[in-house]
């Protein structure tokens, strides 16, 4: 199902990125890409939550927002989380409409407890 999604998004393979590495209590979450950056338009994300010793975290229901400081109002992203084909790593479609410095924000609930976490990133 993976590589279908990436072949979709126009990676030709199944290699991912890393675009950053957030920890938030005892996981760290990873966030993967087909692209060597964040893409403005619609795009989509590998989310992974790892423990300690690296292994796959199950943490139940995702849910992503995304936000770019503008004067005013902020400019506002989707980000749509489901789970993707092995527990702990989930599919995450987004929205994001200009280019430049988003910070996306991940809530989670579920056996591995509840939690959040957020990060920057340049959207080329």
């Amino acid at each position: 199902m993976l590589a279908v999604m990436l072949a979709a998004c126009g990676g030709g393979s199944t290699k991912l990125t890393e675009l950053q590495r957030v920890k938030s209590g005892m996981l760290d979450i990873v966030v993967l890409s087909p692209n060597d950056a964040l893409k403005h338009g619609k795009d989509m994300l590998v989310i992974e939550f790892r423990s300690a010793d690296g292994k796959l975290v199950d943490v139940g229901e995702v849910k992503g927002g995304a936000s770019m400081s503008m004067s005013g109002t902020p400019m506002l992203g989707s980000v749509d989380v489901r789970r993707g084909d092995q527990a702990g790593q989930y599919i995450a479609d987004t929205q994001l409409d200009m280019t430049g410095t988003w910070r996306l924000t991940l809530e989670w609930k579920g056996p591995a407890g509840s939690g959040s976490a957020s990060f920057s990133g340049n959207v080329s």
